[in-house]
């Protein structure tokens, strides 16, 4: 039977002071829906799947971490990859079950076995050692993790580093890239509300001390305490209420909320295990717990990490923070709010000598700056890709798909949308949203990957209005793009202007080579992080580890060059330009050079090797 948490609430003793990246559909089989043969039964046919749809090679591993049954008696199974033993992290798939025991839907991130490399070559503490003091106060333990980029398992470094920016306390999840040393990816756990002005810290932010462990409502006096506390409270009973769900963990978690942090704290987060919140400054902000949306908003985000554990970056990230507003203004509701200010965030605590306005605004995001169009959305590396202002895009769909209408923004990019859209209601509109969260959404979900949860597999008898209301921010529905055709290119020849987004792999191949000649590739670019790879005869591996690869330039800027070993006969030299971050303006230029005339000795390093070289490391291989 579940129970009941209690709510636990903190104060500051001393006051001044977040591939596959799609899905699969169709007749996908069948499983077992016996209790006891359940697990097992959906872990072989996923490994069936992998290896028949998505091209495994045996050696993948996926793990049941979840099983959850929907209203129909469907059941949606979470797994989560494993490579050599090693967890991937951002490889994870949910099955989706008919209630007679047909699959009908797979989404997620799936790494391929083939492109891992499994013997890391820098140890942890030089890899880290590159972030430098002044970015980690604190490093934990290592361990030895595969990082999913672009579909690619990144061997890695995984740690957790603990630093104070201008925006307050961070906490990120590091990886750093096993064979170059690189930052392979950082996955901030803190949560902010958005953050127009930060304070200085004047006194302690620890040391915190009990108020009250009460389950009901609380009137200390203290409007700030009393709105951490109380608000929670609604939080849980709306969770309870509308979702059956206890706590954030679905398990009766305690929340614990911790108030009057810091003097002039514009900001509240949530660190994965308790929330925080500032007191502001009395002009932008007034104390930030006093409004409902502001705590469900936050204590949503520890919803959302346990249950599809989306990634705080990118589109994972700004869906991360849509989810959190669109639950934030459900809670608001539930606690009075009514007509516009349902979908104003933050409008009790944000700018109090200035009525009527909010942090966001989910029924009309380019009212306050957010992006609410994807075609329009934000790309760069700013807010963690965006995960703010990309939150409007989703926000809106929810309102529309609640409320019905059309796009409120005549002017913008979306002003062709279908519309108007037919709404279906608060209760319908929150169920499905919820469901997708818990049993759909993966940690690298896309907004295509929304769109998809949300419609096809939990819409059900509203899937078309869901849908319309993903057409009118124009999400769209497609499978994700293919990668870039191989391009071709000529001896001596540079190839301007290209630029890759981060993890994206461009071919490249040459003609004409012949025994003896040797290629060398070069790179100039000054931005980003271009790597170059080059092979005879087949597309070029984007690992530094290949033992197939001729050569690799793999360094931390975007400028590489490397040099074959003689071609052994007639052939092809492909390149292989990967974006390990994005660049744009790069010049690629390859070069023949032919044989000295004579071939060097059997057992020599390779060069010029008339019968080619043997297998192994380009390092090691010597003429046949």
């Amino acid at each position: 039977m579940l129970r009941r948490s209690s709510i636990v609430l903190l104060i500051i003793a001393f006051l001044p002071a977040l591939a596959m990246g799609g899905q699969l559909s169709g007749e996908l089989g069948y499983l077992s829906m016996a209790k006891g043969n359940l697990q097992g039964s959906a872990q072989m046919a996923i490994q069936g799947i992998m290896m028949e749809r998505l091209g495994a090679d045996g050696t993948e591993e996926m793990v049941v971490t979840q099983l959850v049954t929907d209203e129909l008696g469907g059941m949606h199974v979470r797994f989560q990859q494993k490579l050599n033993g090693l967890e991937v992290v951002g490889g994870d798939m949910v099955m989706h079950v008919h209630a007679d025991g047909a699959i009908y839907g797979l989404n997620g991130d799936f790494a391929k076995g083939a492109r891992a490399a499994i013997s890391p070559k820098v140890a942890p503490e030089a890899a880290f050692s590159a972030l430098g003091k002044a970015n980690r106060q604190r490093v934990g333990s290592y361990d030895l993790v595969y990082v999913l980029r672009a579909g690619n398992p990144i061997l890695s470094w995984r740690t957790t580093v603990e630093y104070v920016d201008a925006q307050g306390p961070q906490r990120d999840i590091v990886f750093m890239d096993a064979l170059t040393g690189k930052v392979a990816a950082r996955h901030p756990q803190f949560h902010y509300a958005r953050s127009l002005e930060t304070q200085d810290c004047n006194q302690k932010t620890k040391n915190c001390s009990t108020v009250s462990t009460s389950s009901n409502a609380i009137n200390t006096g203290d409007l700030a305490i009393d709105s951490a506390h109380n608000y929670a409270i609604a939080t849980y009973d709306y969770y309870w209420n509308e979702h059956g769900r206890d706590s954030i963990d679905d398990a009766g978690m305690t929340l614990i909320s911790r108030v009057h942090y810091d003097r002039n704290y514009n900001n509240a987060f949530w660190d994965g295990t308790q929330m925080t919140y500032g007191d502001g400054d009395g002009t932008t902000f007034v104390p930030l717990s006093q409004d409902a949306d502001v705590v469900a908003h936050e204590l949503t985000h520890g919803v959302t990490e346990r249950s599809s554990g989306l990634i705080y970056q990118n589109e994972s990230g700004a869906l991360n923070e849509a989810w959190s507003d669109i639950f934030g203004a459900l809670v608001d509701r539930q606690e009075g709010a009514t007509g516009a200010d349902i979908w104003l965030l933050g409008e009790d605590i944000y700018t109090p000598a200035i009525p009527g306005d909010g942090l966001r605004d989910m029924a009309f995001p380019s009212s306050v700056g957010d992006y609410d169009c994807y075609p329009d959305r934000y790309t760069g590396t700013s807010d963690n890709g965006g995960v703010h202002w990309n939150s409007g895009i989703a926000n809106l769909a929810f309102v529309l798909l609640v409320e019905g209408g059309n796009h409120p923004d005549s002017n913008g990019s979306c002003a062709n949308n279908p519309g108007p859209t037919n709404g279906i209601g608060f209760a319908a509109a929150a169920q499905i949203f919820y469901n997708a969260n818990v049993a759909c959404l993966t940690s690298g979900s896309n907004f295509a990957a929304a769109r998809y949860c949300t419609a096809d597999v939990f819409g059900g008898a509203h899937a078309a209005a869901v849908h319309a209301a993903w057409d009118a921010v124009e999400v769209p529905n497609d499978p994700p793009p293919p990668p870039p055709e191989p391009i071709e290119i000529f001896d001596g020849q540079a190839v301007n202007g290209v630029s890759l987004d981060t993890g994206v792999t461009q071919d490249y191949f040459l003609n004409g080579i012949v025994a003896g000649d040797s290629v060398t590739c070069s790179t100039s670019c000054n931005n980003g992080d271009a790597d170059l790879y080059l092979r005879f005869g087949q597309a070029a591996e984007t690992n530094p580890n290949s033992n197939n690869n001729e050569c690799g330039s793999y360094s931390a800027n975007s400028n590489e060059s490397c040099t074959t070993g003689a071609a052994s006969g007639n052939d092809t030299l492909w390149a292989a330009v990967q974006a390990y971050s994005g660049f744009s303006n790069l010049s690629l230029t390859c070069t023949v050079s032919g044989g000295n005339g004579s071939c060097d000795p059997a057992g020599s390093p390779c060069g010029n090797c008339c019968n080619g070289c043997s297998g192994g490391k380009p390092s090691s291989r010597v003429c046949l």
